[in-house]
């Protein structure tokens, strides 16, 4: 297993301050995901109904899971930030009830075997994964699931394309295929072959969804700016600078209406606790 995931978890810091675009610009996840998850928690014993969403953020994820769930199961967002733990409060609250908690991915909060789907969406790249693991494996009922998304851009061409090459340009260490990790740095995120290789893990699968988006260049700037690698690019070369070639590229992209189109395909990647 890569040693580059036993590294000290910091990276999760730097959203304490990208709460303000952090709910509206997102692009969530399509809802076949969602489904696929909720159909397979849905084959656990009701004694194993405990769902938790680790490294939650605002809860976007943990709020679509448990809306597809029946009332049979406990949905809780675990989240080292406590701003984003106060926006998600906020924005669940005309939801069915979540309990957000405050802890990180390498110390879950719960007793053995006594959980029975664990999901991580858009954030394990951030963990340091070896505890990480180690914790599910430990928490997770026999059978138990993990489930880990990440989004990712359809770069091949159009605008993801530039985009792309304006963050190899201006976000420092970036390289396409790679995430903000858990040393404040990049690199890549194989949670396939981490899994694959544990035997603490058995039935790893991955899915992948293809699905469009519309930004406007005002939506697409508040995503940005809800960014780890945007951030990061401001601080290396000033804002002024970053969002002048930002916004170029966006001009560039637009169609007449000032609509930028894209794809987006999230890649679900499972696994089951071995029964020992």
């Amino acid at each position: 297993m890569s040693t580059q995931i036993s590294a000290k978890s910091v990276g999760w810091e730097h959203y304490q301050t990208l709460g303000e675009h952090y709910d509206k610009e997102r692009p969530g996840y399509p809802i076949r995901v969602v489904h696929e998850i909720a159909w397979r928690a849905l084959s656990l014993p009701h004694s194993s109904r405990r769902v938790v969403d680790v490294g939650c953020g605002t809860g976007i994820f943990t709020r679509m899971l448990a809306d597809a769930l029946d009332r049979s199961f406990e949905v809780r967002g675990l989240e080292p930030s406590p701003k984003m733990i106060e926006r998600g409060i906020e924005a669940t609250k005309t939801l069915r009830p979540i309990r957000f908690v405050q802890s990180p991915a390498e110390t879950l909060p719960f007793s053995d075997r006594t959980i029975g789907v664990i999901t991580a969406a858009g954030a394990a790249q951030l963990f340091n994964r070896l505890l990480f693991y180690a914790e599910a494996h430990r928490v997770l009922v026999d059978n138990g699931l993990l489930a880990i998304l990440q989004n990712k851009r359809r770069h091949e061409s159009g605008f993801f394309q530039s985009f792309e090459l304006f963050l190899e340009k201006f976000v420092p260490g970036y390289r396409t295929g790679t995430y903000a990790d858990a040393r404040g740095a990049h690199s890549p995120a194989n949670f396939e072959a981490e899994l694959a290789s544990d035997d603490r893990f058995s039935n790893v699968m991955v899915q992948r969804y293809d699905w469009p988006r519309t930004f406007t260049i005002e939506s697409f700037e508040a995503f940005a700016l809800s960014t780890i690698q945007l951030k990061m690019a401001i601080t290396a070369h000033g804002n002024d600078i970053t969002m002048k070639e930002l916004r170029s590229i966006l001009s560039e992209h637009c169609d007449a209406a000032g609509s930028i189109n894209v794809t987006y395909s999230t890649e679900l990647t499972t696994a089951v606790r071995t029964v020992q």
